[in-house]
Order: structure tokens, then sequence, then C-alpha cells
């Protein structure tokens, strides 16, 4: 309980020195303009672009940027005077603002709503470009926002986008899980049973610098909540060095049913777990031919006892000739969906640290996946490209873990297996195909050939296979598994309706044979582990600005393995046994992006 309260007290602390931080940061804007832009539905508009148009006493001065993958803008410091902008993009119509004036103690905060052309003759313009009169001031009193006026068609000329340095900004993600109760908890990633927030604020702390403050927050069974602080210095865009340090915490106690057997190699129990990261790594381009990601991982488990992991990445990426790419990669972290969250300007930030944690009862243990692929890419067309992977992996631990049931006549029991580095280790090759069937329609295929884990029958003395009882495979499971090469296909649709703003992914899995394992871990980003299919949604909420910040919200729904429980029944001699892998579930939350 004080574990608690103090860490309430610290995060009471940050909040409170986060408000602070950016009331007094709003004069960093001042003599700006910042904004978005998006379509009539209020999806965000990438690479819109946007003329910033200054009066001066012998005509105008044009400056120019583009909007990012959040549909935002930002500025340069401006010199005080007259201003107008002139937004437009590929396919809409042309906005151009009335004139305003910016000066060095404010901001200027605009919305820019664009039409499409086949739009235009059937829609009003847009409630939100307001006439300049239209002025709401923000609550610092520093801050003057309104809203863009409609205008006449410009023909604007190409520009590249402003470099401005890093902006303020942050994301958040708040998911609630339902699932069948896995009788272990594997972490650090989401919880499909409970509630997770995962979140990221960047501060900039010059024209290449920021600091950025990361997290994850899971409660429901096995409470656990980790940060990561990590300091980014990009010199230029050829150049890109990071510095992460994360502290994290769970509980110790009880947290399946006491029926459920604790894997015999995991760690005495303790009071409660603590983890502690460090990492470093380093981008450099050369050219636009060759691109190399390094750095190290390093993490420590204090439960009980101290153990750690020492672990370098590498990256190397090679573009001899226009579409062609060929890329080599060592790592142990994954990147997923549920670990991961967006950035405001598009950058995905991977949350996941380079090792897993098996919680069963108030037993703990550490693994680490290790993680090597080549893979050579081949872009067809724009829109349509061709990959071909070659990857390894290995565990380095006790394991993944997977729940093993015995179902006999007189009742079930079960226990946790996790596959050591004997039953992990596997290879095999990736084939992937996407096309983009039209302009809000992308369709991919995945093939994988490789190897998984299969519970086989024994072999007696005259040859023929024989099953084993449910006490045999229960005591020694492993006993009975066999590496077999597997084939799988993935085939995925993602549609995008402007109308409605709603972004819906369909994926379907089909294995051969019945794998414990997954073929490629690392390529599944979402999570889905078995034969089955999935179904993803997201839709952007008109909401309004919060705390007057320009931002987006976002609603989801994730449908895992609807078509079954991702169980695998053996049967045997006296009965049955089950293999839980990957269990349906069911998560839905919001998401906010502001800048």
């Amino acid at each position: 309980m004080k574990s608690f309260r103090g860490t309430m007290f610290l995060f009471g602390l940050l909040a409170t020195a986060m408000g602070a931080g950016t009331a007094a940061a709003a004069s960093d804007d001042s003599g700006r303009i910042v904004g978005s832009v998006s379509d009539s539905f209020g999806t965000p508009l990438r690479d819109a672009l946007v003329q910033v148009v200054q009066a001066v006493h012998d005509g105008e001065n044009f400056t120019s940027l583009r909007s990012d993958a959040g549909g935002f803008f930002k500025t340069a410091v401006l010199a005080p005077g007259v201003y107008r902008l002139q937004v437009s993009r590929q396919g809409y119509r042309s906005v151009s603002t009335t004139r305003f004036v910016v000066d060095d103690t404010r901001s200027v905060s605009l919305e820019i709503a664009l039409h499409k052309f086949s739009d235009a003759v059937l829609r009003n313009d847009d409630p939100r470009n307001q006439g300049v009169r239209q002025v709401l001031r923000g609550i610092s009193e520093r801050r003057l926002i309104f809203r863009s006026s409609p205008g006449e068609d410009v023909d604007a000329e190409s520009a590249e986008a402003s470099a401005d340095g890093f902006a303020r900004g942050g994301a958040m993600r708040i998911a609630s899980g339902s699932a069948k109760s896995e009788g272990y908890i594997l972490r650090p990633q989401a919880s499909q049973s409970g509630v997770s927030t995962n979140f990221a604020f960047t501060e900039p702390l010059g024209a290449h610098s920021r600091v950025i403050l990361s997290g994850q927050v899971d409660t429901g069974a096995g409470a656990f909540w980790r940060l990561r602080n990590t300091y980014n210095y990009r010199p230029d865009k050829d150049r890109d060095y990071n510095i992460s340090v994360g502290y994290g915490r769970m509980s110790g106690n009880q947290l399946v049913s006491d029926s459920i057997q604790s894997p015999a190699n995991s760690l005495p129990p303790a009071d409660g777990l603590e983890t502690f990261a460090f990492s470093t790594e380093g981008t450099t381009r050369l050219f636009d031919l060759l691109s190399i990601r390094y750095g190290i991982d390093y993490a420590r488990l204090h439960y009980g006892e101290d153990k750690s992991y020492f672990y370098p990445s590498l990256q190397i990426l090679l573009t001899p000739a226009e579409g062609w790419s060929f890329e080599t990669s060592l790592t142990s972290r994954r990147l997923s969906d549920a670990g991961s969250i967006m950035l405001p300007g598009g950058e995905v930030l991977n949350l996941a640290e380079s090792t897993l944690l098996t919680m069963v009862g108030d037993r703990v243990s550490m693994s680490q996946v290790r993680h090597s692929e080549a893979v050579v890419r081949r872009e067809l067309k724009p829109g349509a490209s061709l990959e071909l992977a070659f990857y390894q992996d290995y565990i380095n631990g006790p394991g993944i873990p997977i729940l093993v049931t015995a179902l006999t006549p007189s009742g079930q029991r079960s226990c946790v297996v996790e596959m050591d580095e004997d039953r992990s280790r596997q290879k095999g090759v990736r084939l992937t195909a996407k096309h983009d069937v039209a302009e809000n329609l992308t369709g991919s295929i995945i093939y994988i050939y490789g190897e998984s884990q299969e519970i086989s029958p024994v072999s007696t003395a005259s040859g023929a296979a024989a099953l084993a009882t449910v006490a045999e495979l229960e005591g020694n499971p492993e006993a009975f598994m066999r590496r077999e090469y597997r084939h799988s296909v993935t085939g995925r649709i993602d549609a995008f309706v402007p109308s409605s703003g709603t972004n819906v992914i369909a994926t379907v899995r089909w294995n051969s044979g019945n794998p414990l394992t997954a073929l490629d871990w690392f390529s599944d980003k979402m999570d889905i582990g078995t034969n089955s299919a999935n179904l993803e949604v997201r839709q952007i909420l008109p909401l309004p600005a919060f705390l007057e910040v320009a931002g987006r919200w976002e609603v989801m729904f994730e449908l895992r393995n609807a078509l079954n429980q991702g169980r695998k029944r053996v049967a045997t001699a006296d009965g049955e046994i089950a293999f839980d892998r990957n269990p349906r579930s069911v998560r839905f939350g919001l998401n906010y992006t502001f800048r």
C-alpha cells in the first residue's frame, strides 16, 4: 500500500510539473502559426501545401510548408506583421484565409477544412471555416484562436516543408480488454483482461533535440506500470541518436488460481517485482543509399533475485537502385500494435522492452527472444510491392508460455509450460505481396513456410504410433513435442471510408497442421497466433480540441480469434490434453493524438 501511495504521489508530481511546464512554455509558440488540415469529414490530410503569405509594402512574401501525417502544421517564428494562408491539396478545392495579425506575444491556431472538387458543388462551405472576426481567446490570453475563411482557388507551387525542428505533442491510448483467463500473465504487453494505457509525451529542448516520456499502465490481474525517459538528438535528417532509461513495477500478489501449477524453473516468490532497462540507439544514413541503425539493450529484473540480459541490435538497409532494397537486422524488441503508439507526426514509438516476463501464481520468470532476418523488397509499381524474407528466432531463458489443461472424466487441471530454447528455436521464409486495390483500399497476402512445435504420438518398439496417457502427456509434454515445417497463409484487407472517417481491417489466417508456436512471431504485429479471423475498427470522432490544443480523437474496437479459442486438443489413451495458445479476446478503447 505504501508503494502504491508513493507511486500515486510521484504521478501527481509528474502531472503537476507537466501542467506547469505546458503553461510556462506557452510563450515558446509565440509568433507562430499552428493548425491542422482535414477534409470535410474531419479526416486529417497529409502533405497539404500551406503557403504563408506576408503583406509587405511592395507586395507579398511567400513561404511554404506541408502538413504531416496527422494533418498538423507549424511555422517557424514569424516576424510581426499581417499574414494570410493559402492551403491546397491535389483533388481538393483550395482555401485562402482572410488577413490576420501575427506578433511576438501570441500564436495563431487555425483548423482548415478542404472539400473535394466532386463535393464542392453539392455541399455548403464547411461551417468551421468562419470569417476572421469569429475569434476565440485561449485560457492563457496569449493564444489567438480562429478558423480560416473560404476563398478562391489558388494554384500553389510545390515546396519543401520547412525544417522547424521538433514540436511539442503526445498521444494516449486507453483500451479495455476481455478474454478467457489464461492462467498466466505475460509482460510487458497490453492486458487481454483489464484496462491498458499506452502514452507518450514529447517536449522539444531545441531545434535538434527533444525528450520523450512514454510508458504503459495495466490494471486488472497483475497490475503493472512502466515508465521510460528518452533523450532524442537529431542534428540533421541523416543522423539520429537515442538514449533511454526505463523503470517498471508489478504486483507480486497471487494472480491466478492455486490449481495452476507454477513452472519448475521460475524464480522464488517475493513481495514485488521491479524492472530496469537501458538502451542506446543511433541511425546514420549515407547518400540515400545506405542506412545503418545500431544500439544496445540492457534489461534487469529484481524479484527475489536479480537477473539481467544484454543484447546488441543492428539494422542495415541498402537501396542500390530505384524500387529495390535489401535489409538485414538483429533485434530483441518486437513491435506490436498493442505495445506501440503513434506520435502526431506519424512516427511509431515502440514501447516494448527486449525481455518477456511470465508470472504464474506468485512465481515469475524472465526470457528474451532474439530475432534475426534478411529481407529483399521490390516495388513493382506505386502501391504494389513484393518482399522475400529469411528469419530465425531463438530463446534465451525459460521461454514463451502455453497453458496445458488435462481433461478427464474426473475433472480438469492445468499447468503452464514455457517453450524454452530447444523448443522455441525456429527458422523459415516469408513472402509478402501488397497492392493498393483502390485509393482507400489495400490488400496483402503473407505466405510463411517455417518451423513450429507440435504434439506427435510416440512410436512403439514395433514402429507403430501410440497415444500417450493423460498423466504422461501432462507430466512431460515436452517429450511429445516435435519440430515440424508448416505452411501459413494470411490475407488482409485494409479499407478506409472517407465519408465517415472509418478504418476497417479484416485478417484471416490459415496454418497447415496445428502448430503450438507462431511460425514467425516477430512479423505478427496484431497477435493473431492461430487459424482464425480478426477484425479491427478505427473510427475518427469529430470532437472539439481538448484544452484548446489541436488533436485527433479515435475510438477503436478489436476482435481476436473470432473463429476459435486458440485451443489445440490432443486425444490421449484415457482423455484429452488442451493447449491454449492465443484465446479469443475483445479490446475496445480510445486514442488521442495532439500537438
